[in-house]
């Protein structure tokens, strides 16, 4: 009997010897280049997520100075000098305890988010303010005083912000 389709028993040429080895060899880099990209793509986020760590710790860190800074401007506040000398050296350590915080508040420029950065300096003029009052008898419930721990309440909050804590919550 016949073939109805006479190109049907048409011989085939096989397939050269080189062609196996180059369609393996071409899924084998096609397969390393995908686990390469893969390997990339996590290595830069997790060295993403290494950089923010570092940010967040320079910016706890750069807080935690301007807290040391601003206790020692603080801790005369209920001191009475009625003494020239004694109010001499009182103005002295709010004044090298206000250069200590303006130059973490210059660090805070170059790592800080704006709203940080405008938190800071706004601590760092109410600080400034009562600094400039330690000539006077100081009285704590003064609106500067109370301006300076409203700054100083605002600057932790954007200090958290930025660093990514979050609140407790109590459950209701």
């Amino acid at each position: 009997m016949i073939s109805p389709v006479p190109t049907a028993l048409t011989l085939v040429e096989p397939v050269p010897w080189w062609g196996v080895p180059v369609i393996a060899g071409g899924f084998l880099l096609a397969g390393a280049l995908l686990a390469f990209l893969a390997i990339a793509l996590s290595d830069r986020r997790k060295l993403n997520r290494e950089d923010r760590r570092r940010w967040d710790r320079e910016v706890r860190d750069t807080y935690l100075e301007i807290t040391r800074q601003l206790a020692r401007i603080t801790a005369f506040r209920h001191q009475v000098l009625t003494d020239e000398d004694d109010r001499r050296v009182r103005y002295q350590a709010g004044a090298d305890a206000l250069a200590g915080m303006r130059e973490q508040v210059a660090m805070l420029e170059v790592i800080g988010t704006p709203a940080l950065i405008s938190r800071a300096h706004e601590l760092e003029d109410r600080s400034g303010v009562v600094v400039s009052l330690w000539h006077e008898l100081i009285n704590p419930g003064k609106p500067e005083y109370r301006a300076l721990n409203t700054a100083r309440n605002e600057f932790l909050d954007a200090v958290k912000d930025s660093i990514r804590v979050e609140q407790y919550q109590p459950r209701t």
